[in-house]
C-alpha cells in the first residue's frame, strides 16, 4: 500500500516537473508582469501629496517593480536573441540582465531602510545609501568575475552573481522591508481603519514570502547554504519551480500594496474635513463679528447717546433724565444677555460631559429667560445617551442658531425643539410660530444658514430649511447615528 501511494506521489511529480519545464516561459514572463505592474501602479499613485511615511517611500518600491519585471522578461527574450546573435553578445546581454535584477535588489533594500530611518536623528540620513555601497561592491566583484572563474563557463559566472545579488541585497532587503512595514501599524493605527492595517500585515506575510523564494532560495553553488537550499533541490522536492514561487510572492504584494493606496483617498478626505472646519470655524468667527457690530456695539452706543443727555438735563428736566436712565438701564441689560449669549457660543466642548438632551434642555430654558418666548423640547428614542463633544457642539450650536433667528428675525413667541434617535440616525427640527420668510429671497450665502449647513456636513447628514411668510419657519436637520458619535451609550 506505501509503495503504491509513493509511486503515485512519484508520477504527480514527475508530471509537475513536466509541466512546468515546458512552460517554464509563460511562468517567467507571468512573473515579470506581476511585478512590473507593481510598479507601474505605484509610479501613478505615488506623486499624490502625503503625510504618511509609507508614501513617501512609495516610489523607491514602484522603481523596484518596474526594474524587477523588465530583469525577468530577459529571461524570455534573451535565449530567443541567441537564435542570431553570437555567444559573447548573449553572455553580455545576461550580464546586462543579472545588473538590473541587482539594481531591483537595491531599490527593494532602500525602501526597507527609508521605512526605518524616517524620524530618526540626523546621524542615519545616510542609512538608505547602505544598499548602493554594497551594490557596488557586487558589481565591482561582479565585472572582474571573468578573472575570478577563468577555468569555469560563462553560466558559472553569471550563476554566482545572481547567487551573491540575493545574498547581499535581495533577502536582507525583503527582510529590512518587512521590518519596516510593520513599523508603519502607528501610522495607519491613526487613520482609523482596520481594513487597512490588517492590508499592512498581509503586505509584510508577503515580503516575507519574497524573502525566502527570491533571497534565500538560489542558483546551485559551491559553498552553503547554496549547495543544499538551491533552486534545483526545491524544484526536485516539490515539483514546482522557484519562477512560480517567486510570482506568487510578486502577487501577493502587488495585490496588499495596491490595497494600501487606499490611504492616499482616506488622508484626502481627513484633509478636507479639516479644511471644511476650519473654514466654518471661520465663518462662525465672521458671524459673531458682525452680530457684536450690529448688536452689541450699536446698543452701547445708544448707551452712550442717552446717557450725554442725561447729562444735559439731570438739571432742568429730572423726570425725563429718570426717563432716559432707565432706558440705559435695559439696554444695558440687553447688552449683558448678549454677551453672555456669545461667550457660550465660543465655549469649546472639549469638556462637554451633558447628554444630547440635557444640551437642548439648557439652551431651551435660557431663551426662555432671555428672551421670554415658550421653547419646549420633545425627545423620542436615545437622546438621553451621551456624544462626541465636538458632535454634540455641531447639534447644539445648529439648535443655537435656529433659536435665534426666531426670536431676533422672526418674531416667534413659541419654538419646539424635537429630537428624535432611532437605530440609523438622529433628526432635529426646530419649529417656530414666527413670520417666516421666502427661501428663494433669502441670500444662499448668509452666514447663519450657511454655518448651519456646514455643521451638518461634517457630521455627514442633511440639512434642510421651509418657511413662508406668516407660515413660522421649520428646520431640519438628519445625521446618521455613527458619524454623530452615538454609536453606543459611554
Amino acid at each position: 500500500m506505501g509503495s503504491r501511494k509513493g509511486g503515485a506521489r512519484e508520477l504527480l511529480m514527475d508530471v509537475l516537473r513536466q509541466f512546468f519545464s515546458t512552460n517554464q516561459i509563460v511562468v517567467v514572463f507571468a512573473y515579470g508582469l506581476v511585478y512590473f505592474l507593481l510598479g507601474f501602479a505605484l509610479s501613478l499613485q505615488s506623486r499624490r501629496p502625503s503625510e504618511l511615511t509609507l508614501a513617501r517611500a512609495l516610489p523607491l518600491l514602484g522603481t523596484f517593480g518596474i526594474i524587477h519585471g523588465v530583469a525577468e522578461w530577459g529571461q524570455v527574450f534573451i535565449p530567443i536573441q541567441a537564435t542570431y546573435l553570437s555567444s559573447e553578445v548573449i553572455v553580455v546581454l545576461w550580464g546586462v540582465q543579472g545588473t538590473l535584477l541587482a539594481i531591483a535588489f537595491a531599490f527593494l533594500f532602500q525602501f526597507g531602510l527609508r521605512l526605518l530611518a524616517e524620524g530618526l536623528p540626523p546621524a542615519y540620513r545616510y542609512l538608505p545609501l547602505v544598499p548602493w555601497a554594497l551594490f557596488a561592491l557586487w558589481f565591482l566583484v561582479f565585472t572582474l568575475g571573468a578573472a575570478f572563474f577563468s577555468t569555469g563557463t560563462a553560466d558559472t559566472w553569471l550563476d554566482a552573481g545572481d547567487v551573491w545579488a540575493r545574498y547581499l541585497l535581495a533577502l536582507p532587503g525583503a527582510v529590512i522591508t518587512c521590518f519596516g512595514l510593520s513599523r508603519q501599524s502607528q501610522e495607519f493605527r491613526r487613520l482609523g481603519t482596520a481594513r487597512l492595517e490588517n492590508m499592512l500585515r498581509l503586505a509584510v506575510l508577503s515580503f516575507g514570502l519574497y524573502a525566502v523564494a527570491d533571497g534565500l532560495i538560489v542558483a546551485p553553488a559551491g559553498f552553503f547554504p547554496a549547495r543544499y537550499l538551491n533552486t534545483e533541490t526545491f524544484f526536485q522536492l516539490t515539483g514546482l519551480p522557484i519562477e512560480l514561487w517567486r510570482g506568487l510572492a510578486g502577487l501577493a504584494i502587488t495585490v496588499y500594496v495596491v490595497r494600501l493606496l487606499e490611504m492616499f483617498d482616506i488622508e484626502h478626505a481627513r484633509q478636507l474635513e479639516e479644511a471644511d472646519r476650519v473654514r466654518a470655524v471661520l465663518a462662525e468667527r465672521d458671524r459673531i463679528a458682525r452680530d457684536l457690530h450690529d448688536g452689541i456695539i450699536q446698543s452701547l452706543y445708544a448707551v452712550g447717546l442717552n446717557l450725554e443727555a442725561a447729562r444735559e438735563l439731570i438739571e432742568d428736566n429730572p423726570v425725563e433724565t429718570r426717563s432716559r436712565i432707565e432706558f440705559v438701564m435695559g439696554k444695558l441689560d440687553e447688552a449683558i444677555r448678549e454677551i453672555r449669549h456669545y461667550i457660550a457660543n465660543l465655549r469649546s466642548p472639549a469638556d462637554e460631559t451633558r447628554t444630547l438632551q440635557e444640551a437642548l434642555a439648557s439652551l431651551a430654558s435660557e431663551f426662555r429667560r432671555s428672551f421670554g418666548v415658550a421653547v419646549t423640547l420633545d425627545t423620542r428614542g436615545e437622546a438621553a445617551t451621551r456624544m462626541k463633544p465636538e458632535d454634540l457642539n455641531h447639534l447644539r450650536q445648529i439648535t443655537r442658531e435656529s433659536l435665534s433667528n426666531a426670536v431676533r428675525h422672526g418674531k416667534a413667541r413659541r419654538v419646539r425643539i424635537a429630537v428624535e434617535v432611532g437605530s440609523g440616525q438622529i433628526e432635529l427640527s426646530v419649529k417656530d410660530d414666527g413670520i417666516g420668510f421666502d427661501p428663494l429671497k433669502t441670500p444662499a450665502n448668509g452666514n447663519g444658514l450657511r454655518n448651519m449647513r456646514q455643521r451638518a456636513q461634517l457630521l455627514g447628514g442633511r440639512f434642510g430649511i421651509e418657511s413662508a411668510p406668516g407660515k413660522g419657519t421649520l428646520v431640519r436637520v438628519v445625521v446618521p447615528r455613527q458619524r454623530a458619535g452615538l454609536g453606543s451609550v459611554r
